[in-house]
Protein backbone atom coordinates (compact mmCIF):
# COMPACT_ATOMS: atom_id res chain seq x y z
CA UNK A 1 0.00 0.00 0.00
CA UNK A 2 1.55 3.49 -0.86
CA UNK A 3 1.27 6.10 1.37
CA UNK A 4 -0.37 9.23 1.64
CA UNK A 5 2.60 10.91 0.56
CA UNK A 6 3.31 8.97 -2.21
CA UNK A 7 0.01 9.50 -3.39
CA UNK A 8 0.17 13.06 -3.83
CA UNK A 9 2.62 12.71 -6.08
CA UNK A 10 0.07 10.74 -8.39
CA UNK A 11 -0.70 11.88 -11.64
CA UNK A 12 -3.96 10.35 -11.79
CA UNK A 13 -5.01 11.57 -8.26
CA UNK A 14 -4.43 15.15 -9.71
CA UNK A 15 -6.88 13.75 -13.07
CA UNK A 16 -9.27 12.72 -10.50
CA UNK A 17 -9.42 15.64 -8.21
CA UNK A 18 -10.01 18.03 -11.44
CA UNK A 19 -12.41 15.45 -12.29
CA UNK A 20 -13.88 16.14 -9.07
CA UNK A 21 -13.88 19.79 -9.34
CA UNK A 22 -15.94 19.67 -12.37
CA UNK A 23 -12.50 20.82 -14.74
CA UNK A 24 -12.30 17.25 -16.19
CA UNK A 25 -14.50 15.21 -17.57
CA UNK A 26 -14.36 11.24 -16.99
CA UNK A 27 -13.97 10.89 -20.91
CA UNK A 28 -10.41 12.70 -20.28
CA UNK A 29 -9.74 10.95 -16.77
CA UNK A 30 -10.01 7.69 -18.35
CA UNK A 31 -8.61 8.52 -21.47
CA UNK A 32 -11.27 7.23 -23.83
CA UNK A 33 -11.06 8.47 -27.39
CA UNK A 34 -14.47 9.56 -29.50
CA UNK A 35 -14.31 6.36 -31.41
CA UNK A 36 -14.28 4.11 -28.35
CA UNK A 37 -17.30 6.36 -27.20
CA UNK A 38 -19.72 6.33 -30.63
CA UNK A 39 -19.14 2.45 -31.18
CA UNK A 40 -21.25 2.20 -27.65
CA UNK A 41 -23.16 5.03 -28.76
CA UNK A 42 -23.94 2.78 -32.26
CA UNK A 43 -24.96 0.01 -29.92
CA UNK A 44 -27.54 2.32 -28.23
CA UNK A 45 -28.96 3.18 -31.34
CA UNK A 46 -29.71 -0.14 -32.54
CA UNK A 47 -31.06 -0.80 -29.19
CA UNK A 48 -33.85 2.39 -29.89
CA UNK A 49 -34.81 0.91 -33.15
CA UNK A 50 -35.28 -2.11 -32.23
CA UNK A 51 -37.38 -0.35 -29.21
CA UNK A 52 -35.24 -1.44 -26.99
CA UNK A 53 -35.56 1.97 -25.28
CA UNK A 54 -34.10 0.40 -21.68
CA UNK A 55 -30.85 -0.89 -22.50
CA UNK A 56 -30.15 2.38 -25.10
CA UNK A 57 -31.22 4.47 -21.83
CA UNK A 58 -28.75 2.86 -19.77
CA UNK A 59 -26.09 3.30 -22.41
CA UNK A 60 -26.88 6.48 -23.70
CA UNK A 61 -27.37 7.89 -19.71
CA UNK A 62 -23.81 6.23 -19.06
CA UNK A 63 -21.96 8.15 -22.21
CA UNK A 64 -23.52 11.74 -21.14
CA UNK A 65 -22.12 10.80 -17.89
CA UNK A 66 -18.38 9.91 -19.42
CA UNK A 67 -18.78 13.18 -21.45
CA UNK A 68 -21.42 15.58 -20.42
CA UNK A 69 -19.70 18.42 -23.00
CA UNK A 70 -20.74 16.15 -25.52
CA UNK A 71 -24.07 17.34 -27.69
CA UNK A 72 -24.77 14.48 -28.91
CA UNK A 73 -24.89 12.64 -25.82
CA UNK A 74 -27.40 15.04 -24.44
CA UNK A 75 -29.70 15.00 -27.48
CA UNK A 76 -29.86 11.03 -27.28
CA UNK A 77 -30.82 10.98 -23.94
CA UNK A 78 -33.22 13.70 -24.33
CA UNK A 79 -34.96 11.51 -26.74
CA UNK A 80 -34.78 7.91 -24.92
CA UNK A 81 -36.17 9.73 -22.36
CA UNK A 82 -38.77 11.14 -24.14
CA UNK A 83 -39.81 7.84 -25.07
CA UNK A 84 -39.89 6.36 -22.38
CA UNK A 85 -42.33 8.49 -21.05
CA UNK A 86 -40.04 10.72 -19.02
CA UNK A 87 -40.86 14.19 -19.94
CA UNK A 88 -38.88 16.16 -17.30
CA UNK A 89 -36.14 14.14 -18.08
CA UNK A 90 -35.99 14.77 -21.60
CA UNK A 91 -36.81 18.54 -21.31
CA UNK A 92 -33.73 18.39 -18.81
CA UNK A 93 -31.37 16.70 -21.40
CA UNK A 94 -32.76 18.73 -24.08
CA UNK A 95 -32.11 21.61 -22.32
CA UNK A 96 -28.45 20.64 -21.77
CA UNK A 97 -28.45 20.03 -25.88
CA UNK A 98 -29.40 23.52 -26.69
CA UNK A 99 -26.73 24.64 -23.77
CA UNK A 100 -24.25 23.23 -25.57
CA UNK A 101 -24.83 23.66 -29.61
CA UNK A 102 -27.30 26.23 -29.21
CA UNK A 103 -26.89 26.73 -33.10
CA UNK A 104 -28.25 23.39 -33.72
CA UNK A 105 -31.78 23.76 -34.48
CA UNK A 106 -32.72 19.82 -34.00
CA UNK A 107 -31.74 20.40 -30.17
CA UNK A 108 -34.54 23.64 -30.67
CA UNK A 109 -36.93 21.43 -32.31
CA UNK A 110 -36.68 18.68 -29.78
CA UNK A 111 -37.39 20.62 -26.91
CA UNK A 112 -40.25 22.50 -28.07
CA UNK A 113 -42.07 19.12 -29.16
CA UNK A 114 -41.05 18.47 -25.52
CA UNK A 115 -42.72 21.49 -24.44
CA UNK A 116 -45.81 21.15 -26.36
CA UNK A 117 -46.11 16.99 -24.73
CA UNK A 118 -46.11 19.25 -21.57
CA UNK A 119 -48.79 21.75 -22.77
CA UNK A 120 -46.30 24.98 -22.83
CA UNK A 121 -47.31 25.80 -26.24
CA UNK A 122 -46.12 29.64 -26.30
CA UNK A 123 -42.57 28.24 -25.27
CA UNK A 124 -42.90 25.56 -27.95
CA UNK A 125 -43.38 28.33 -30.45
CA UNK A 126 -40.60 30.46 -28.92
CA UNK A 127 -37.95 27.50 -29.29
CA UNK A 128 -39.43 26.56 -32.77
CA UNK A 129 -38.83 30.15 -34.09
CA UNK A 130 -35.82 29.89 -32.99
CA UNK A 131 -34.93 27.10 -34.80
CA UNK A 132 -36.28 28.34 -37.97
CA UNK A 133 -33.84 31.78 -37.36
CA UNK A 134 -31.09 29.10 -36.79
CA UNK A 135 -32.09 26.89 -39.82
CA UNK A 136 -30.54 28.05 -42.78
CA UNK A 137 -32.95 27.30 -46.49
CA UNK A 138 -33.24 23.65 -47.24
CA UNK A 139 -31.87 22.61 -43.99
CA UNK A 140 -33.22 18.72 -43.47
CA UNK A 141 -35.73 20.20 -40.64
CA UNK A 142 -36.87 23.54 -42.28
CA UNK A 143 -39.94 21.72 -43.52
CA UNK A 144 -40.98 20.11 -40.45
CA UNK A 145 -40.29 23.70 -38.34
CA UNK A 146 -42.23 25.49 -40.88
CA UNK A 147 -45.57 23.03 -40.68
CA UNK A 148 -44.95 23.13 -36.72
CA UNK A 149 -45.29 26.27 -36.72
CA UNK A 150 -48.29 27.16 -38.98
CA UNK A 151 -49.98 24.43 -37.09
CA UNK A 152 -48.86 25.88 -33.78
CA UNK A 153 -50.06 29.56 -34.47
CA UNK A 154 -53.38 29.07 -36.42
CA UNK A 155 -55.52 31.04 -34.61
Amino acid sequence: MRSPIELADDPLLERVQDWAAGKATLKELRGYTADELYAIARSAHVFYCQGRIEPARVLFQGLRAVDPLDPYFARAVAVVEFAAGNREAALLAWDAAVALDPVDPSAWVGRAEVKLALGDRAQAVSDLRRAQAIARSGHPLSAKIDALLRRLTLR
